[in-house]
């Protein structure tokens, strides 16, 4: 997919910082992400770089409708929407049909796709005060394969809903029909980046590319829900990977999928829920002088430490594993915390 937008994008007014967020992220959009750019430019170009940001940011709410590059082909989705029965397809005026679709579902069309425009207004999610982290991005991996037909090769993001939900071409069949090839195995991996720091060296971890594209999917369904909706959901799941120092991404599958194994406590909460107890103590109820004697956080760490608590690396949380899931790291010989 060609780059005509990203000399354009980098030469809009903006902070330098912004400017490298852009250049980072411009350099591994997607195949899928390439075609809704285009059509988003097309539609609203950004007047400066925050524009650009936010823009980037919003891809996703972009429906694309994958190698339907025709109102005929237009219409035929149409039909298969509609669950319209074979006998009966025949009869419609497809180009008619496709052009009311497009009516109904505004969009354009962009390399042999459809891209269907947000039907409500994106969220601003740059300000142009700091910019949006990894967590706001909504991605697992992000794979860099390559074919005898493109050597440079295409980018591909996963999670990809459409290919477990069979919901048209997605990230994974429209790279590959990018790369003219028909399925992963005929690509090599080029590079490849996970969203989750700790996870480096990627490409080292996987024999089988459609090993690392199962465990990149199961990380960003993980992700996605969030442990059902929990609201602690990441901090606790970081933790975990802090714990275990993880470095590999089957083991930070594992590790989401069984965080219940840790318990993950605020230092804050932990010093609430000890001062509380201490407070039933005889002496306690000598007055706050005679508390004001007493080192009550001292006294919480170390009674974390006892109770087999490690602090976390930022010092806001404590955290212990139960029964915690085996890693292939450690089956490998390495040393866990």
């Amino acid at each position: 997919m060609e780059r005509s937008h990203d000399e354009m994008i980098l030469r809009l007014p903006g902070t330098a910082s912004e400017k490298q967020w852009l250049t980072d992220h411009l350099e591994a959009l997607s195949v899928r992400e390439r075609i809704v750019l285009s059509a988003a430019m097309a539609r609203e170009p950004p007047r400066d770089m925050a524009g650009a940001v936010n823009c980037l940011l919003t891809l996703d709410e972009y429906e694309v409708r994958g190698l339907v590059g025709s109102y005929e082909a237009l219409g035929g989705l149409f039909l298969s929407e509609q669950c319209v029965p074979q006998d009966q397809r025949a009869y419609f005026d497809m180009n008619a049909l496709g052009q009311t679709y497009e009516d109904q579902h505004p969009g354009l069309f962009i390399s042999n796709c459809y891209v269907e425009y947000p039907t409500r207004q994106p969220v601003i999610a740059y300000d142009g005060h700091d910019l949006p982290g990894s967590e706001a991005e909504g991605w697992s991996v992000r794979l860099k394969l390559a074919s005898e037909a493109v050597p440079d090769g295409a980018w591909v993001k996963l999670p990809d809903y459409n290919e477990i939900n069979d919901g048209g071409p997605g990230e994974i069949r429209l790279a590959l029909d990018e790369l003219r090839v028909k399925t992963v195995q005929d690509c090599t991996l080029l590079d490849a980046r996970c969203i989750l720091p700790c996870i480096q060296k990627l490409t080292s971890q996987y024999d089988d590319l459609a090993d690392l594209i199962y465990d990149g999917q199961n990380l960003g369904f993980l992700l996605d829900e969030r442990g059902q909706g929990s609201p602690d959901f990441l901090e606790r799941f970081t933790a975990a990977l802090e714990l275990e120092n993880c470095c590999r991404m089957d083991d930070a599958v594992n590790i989401a999928e069984n965080l219940s194994s840790y318990d993950v406590i605020s230092r804050d909460k932990f010093l609430d829920k000890v001062t509380e107890e201490l407070s039933k103590q005889e002496w306690a109820k000598g007055g706050d002088a005679v508390k004001g004697c007493f080192d009550y956080a001292a006294y919480a760490a170390a009674l974390a430490e006892r109770q087999g608590y490690q602090t976390t690396e930022d010092g806001l949380n404590y955290i212990r594993k139960r029964d915690p899931p085996i890693l292939e790291q450690q089956r490998g010989g390495m040393t866990m915390q």
